[in-house]
């Protein structure tokens, strides 16, 4: 018992590790620092490396507890351990799993909020492109005169600028 609390402790610390490096990877995003970007996802897939380690580690220790307390693998779950133990044992595994439960949760928000702002970042890079690349929506467009004025063709990259033909 005491093993798979120091186990459940570790992966609540290396969630939050990882909750870190989503925030610095929402940041790279925001800032367009790709290149960083780029390193934080290679320690994040280090820290999930290290995550399926503990939780094989963590299943091991669960399999174990099943075997002593007489119960099918499939059948134990921390809810089920905490419902057989006494008091003290018990109150210490639900400290645990509510810790891990908490910063997992606080993942899936930051795994949320950096998917969002990723889509919403390749939708711009995409306009951006078709701007670029001659595709204007709509069919008008201004003009350096402040006016709107009707676009008979769409826009044209022309010496580092987009020129109009209207």
């Amino acid at each position: 018992l005491g093993s798979l609390c120091r186990v459940m402790e570790a992966e609540a610390g290396e969630y939050q590790a990882l909750l870190a490096l989503l925030k610095k990877q929402r940041q790279a995003a925001v800032e367009a620092r790709f290149e960083r970007f780029a390193d934080v996802t290679e320690e994040k897939d280090a820290s999930l490396k290290s995550l399926r380690r503990l939780e094989r580690k963590r299943s091991q220790l669960m399999k174990c507890l099943s075997d002593e307390l007489q119960t099918g693998p499939e059948e134990m779950s921390v809810s089920r351990l905490i419902a057989l133990l006494p008091g003290p044992e018990a109150d210490q595994l639900n400290a645990c799993r509510y810790r891990l439960q908490g910063v997992i949760e606080q993942i899936r928000v930051s795994n949320k909020t950096n998917q969002n702002l990723l889509r919403h970042l390749l939708e711009l890079k995409k306009k951006s492109i078709d701007v670029l690349g001659g595709k204007l929506s709509g069919q008008q467009t201004y003009r350096e005169n402040g006016r709107v004025q009707a676009i008979k063709r769409t826009g044209v990259p022309a010496q580092g600028h987009i020129s109009f033909e209207v």
